[in-house]
């Protein structure tokens, strides 16, 4: 272990972002950088440099793309998995005769990983995976899952714990040792965001620095997943409408989706012919925002609506949860840390045919007194405070 003369530890790193939402890897590295100026990190993705946007090359040191072959037989069933493969096994094959890093952490873990694990274990001698939820959660595929549990079997370390639902689900679905569980929690910039104006703008104020004054905002999801179900919220929106407030109007944050070509677009088009149909009062928000924008767009929330099929620990509804929106959160979703204190900081949909009487419920019920011990543990998920720990972690391994 080396030290810069800032007393920083020096490290490398190779950081494979692969599958995962680029803005939310570019945020990791970010606050790694900030957290230890001294580590050398190198990213390995499958997107083009400038989906991260040009910040990224203020927090790396080396960006390599994953080769990809097009060509017209790649749409042939029988020799896709190969054309798709072979040049991606091939290029780790290279980089493990040329590179050596201290650490290999890979994010949103794809079961085409299994296909280069021999690899990473000759470039370092640490490999750690840093599974975001979904990327296991909704894996349904027999044949993926088997190849899904050979990354987690020849990793040494797996960011999550055995305690929460997802860390239950890995430890017996993919039967890990449970000596490679290391829990390392998502950070967030926008809670740092929040902790430092919260005080500075009223929900009122927020509302007018978005030009939506006196509307009673709904916020439904945070993505452009299917998974967040929104056709089934704007319905269920839809046929209590003459009981909400007349100045409602909803709101999608739809900034990220699918990255499979047109998918997400096509996805947001629909949506938006069904607002349509529907005759709803909606407003969409289709590009990146920036954290003082998120923070306005929940600070501005009366009330939102959470009823995603899995869920591996987001913060966005914890977000939502700090600026004082009223939660209608799906109660299959647990989060243990916050739920063992009374009363829950949501009002709970069990059944989904319910949600459109939550929503009514909640509107006309007093706020939710959130207990002072879910603000202060939501307080402390921040980046600023999250990160030391991944950089403790990471100079752990190293050591």
């Amino acid at each position: 272990m080396y030290f810069d003369n800032m007393g920083n530890s020096k490290y490398s790193i190779l950081i494979v972002g692969m599958y995962g939402i680029p803005s939310h890897i570019l945020r990791f590295i970010r606050n790694l950088k900030i957290t230890n100026p001294a580590v050398s990190i190198t990213l390995f993705s499958d997107r083009n440099k400038e989906e991260f946007t040009s910040e990224i090359d203020d927090y790396i040191d080396d960006y390599i793309q994953q080769i990809k072959v097009t060509c017209w037989f790649r749409k042939i069933p029988f020799i896709r998995r190969y054309v798709y493969s072979s040049p991606f096994i091939n290029q780790f094959k290279k980089l493990a005769k040329q590179r050596r890093f201290d650490i290999v952490n890979i994010h949103y873990p794809s079961y085409k990983m299994s296909y280069v694990m021999k690899y990473l274990k000759r470039m370092s001698k640490t490999i750690v995976v840093s599974p975001w939820g979904s990327d296991v959660l909704r894996v349904t595929d027999n044949k993926e899952l088997s190849k899904l549990s050979i990354v987690f079997a020849n990793c040494d370390y797996i960011t999550v714990g055995t305690t929460g639902d997802f860390g239950r689900v890995l430890y017996l679905q993919m039967k890990i040792d449970e000596r490679k569980f290391h829990p390392l929690a998502w950070g967030s910039e926008t809670i740092d965001y929040i902790n430092e104006h919260i005080l500075e703008i009223s929900r009122d104020r927020a509302k007018e620095l978005l030009r939506l004054d006196d509307r009673y905002l709904i916020t439904c999801g945070y993505n452009a997943f299917e998974e967040q179900r929104h056709e089934i919220i704007l319905k269920a929106i839809h046929e209590k409408l003459q009981q909400l407030p007349s100045n409602t109007t909803l709101l999608l944050p739809v900034t990220y989706g699918s990255s499979y070509g047109t998918r997400k677009k096509d996805y947001v088009e629909r949506l938006k012919a069904l607002c349509n149909d529907l005759q709803l009062p909606v407003i969409f928000y289709e590009n990146y925002l920036s954290v003082s924008e998120v923070f306005l767009l929940r600070r501005a929330t009366d009330m939102f609506v959470h009823i995603q099929t899995t869920d591996g620990g987001n913060s966005s509804l914890q977000e939502y949860v700090l600026c004082g929106a009223k939660i209608i959160h799906g109660s299959w979703i647990h989060y243990i840390n916050l739920e063992s204190f009374k009363p829950l900081f949501y009002y709970p949909v069990t059944k989904l045919e319910e949600l459109g009487d939550v929503i009514v419920d909640a509107y006309y019920s007093d706020p939710i007194k959130t207990p002072v011990q879910v603000i202060e543990a939501i307080r402390a998920r921040g980046w600023r405070s999250k990160m030391k720990h991944w950089n403790e972690f990471f100079i752990s391994c190293c050591n």
